[in-house]
């Protein structure tokens, strides 16, 4: 069944800052009034609780409570940020027949639910369509209304974490080009009854980059070679993205970011054609003495090593 209908924002100017209100619907059964910052008028919202119901005898609740509203038409007026969850029943038993949740959402938006001022992180562990998008939310009783993403037009599919504070969305198909078209990825997230809409965009290539150590193949020592593979979750053969790799000895027992190195090993080693896929020699060695080897690996166009990607192997 489709949500409840705005048939109308009404807004009477009077020593207010803007009469300026704007309507629309992200999501079936959900209404947003968009108002200005600042002192305002009220809004009359008018809603119907369904063309099936018209000839019922209806009586409306808002956030579970009764009100004196009766009839498949109201109008509510919103005052400030008293909205909330309306919802129409049979007089004789209360049964449920419809509702809409209407939200307000203050223009500009003003960012008081999430914390950190870049607001939403995204990363990928790969260039296949697949990434992660988190936040941190500042109020516990904040909830992720809608997650949206696109890429010209197109929508991504995506899947909220439980605890509501993720997303992981996957783009269909394998990357096989240069990208030519930012993904637009937004998340509406409510407290009480305002609205807060995050946004960003932002290029696979921009945030894919390979699995942090722990998600990496474990190297191994063959003989006297050192070799390593690429990270688990980077596409393979699908990928045609090479990576370069960083490699450095250090002694046993010590930090992958001790500093300086016993030596640079490796330095943005690109993995040589004639080996087999994803793997790489770099170091020969010429004592029976134990070393600690640590490798890390990046994409070849993009630079965000840090001294904490480090995966280190005796």
């Amino acid at each position: 069944m489709r949500g409840l209908l705005a048939l109308m924002v009404v807004c009477v100017a009077s020593n207010f800052v803007s009469c300026v209100v704007t309507i629309y619907s992200p999501m079936d059964k959900v209404l947003v009034l968009s108002v200005p910052h600042g002192p305002r008028a009220p809004s009359n919202v008018s809603l119907v609780c369904g063309e099936a119901y018209k000839d019922q005898d209806v009586v409306w609740k808002k956030n579970g409570q009764s009100t004196r509203y009766v009839g498949n038409q109201l109008t509510v007026r919103v005052e400030e940020m008293m909205a909330g969850n309306f919802s129409c029943h049979l007089r004789r038993d209360g049964s449920y027949l419809n509702h809409t949740l209407v939200l307000v959402q203050l223009n500009p938006d003003n960012m008081t639910v999430l914390s950190d001022t870049q607001h939403i992180l995204c990363s990928g562990n790969n260039y296949s369509g697949s990434f992660n998008c988190r936040w941190t939310k500042k109020r516990e009783n904040a909830a992720v209304l809608l997650v949206k993403a696109e890429r010209n037009s197109t929508a991504i599919a995506c899947e909220v974490d439980a605890d509501g504070s993720g997303v992981r969305c996957n783009e269909r198909g394998c990357v096989k080009q240069e990208e030519s078209h930012f993904i637009d990825f937004s998340v509406y997230i409510y407290s009480n009854a305002r609205l807060e809409k995050y946004s960003r965009v932002f290029f696979l290539r921009d945030i894919g980059r390979p699995s942090d150590s722990r998600a990496c193949h474990q190297p191994a020592v063959e003989g006297e070679k050192f070799l390593w593979e690429e990270p688990e979750f980077w596409e393979k053969p699908c990928s045609f993205y090479q990576l370069q790799f960083e490699v450095k000895r250090v002694q046993q027992g010590a930090s992958c970011q001790a500093f300086p190195a016993l030596k640079e090993v490796g330095k943005l080693h690109r993995v040589p054609e004639a080996l087999h896929p994803g793997a790489c020699s770099v170091w020969t060695r010429k004592k029976p003495k134990k070393y600690v080897f640590c490798v890390r690996a990046q994409d070849k166009y993009t630079v965000f090593f840090t001294e904490h990607n480090w995966n280190p192997t005796v």
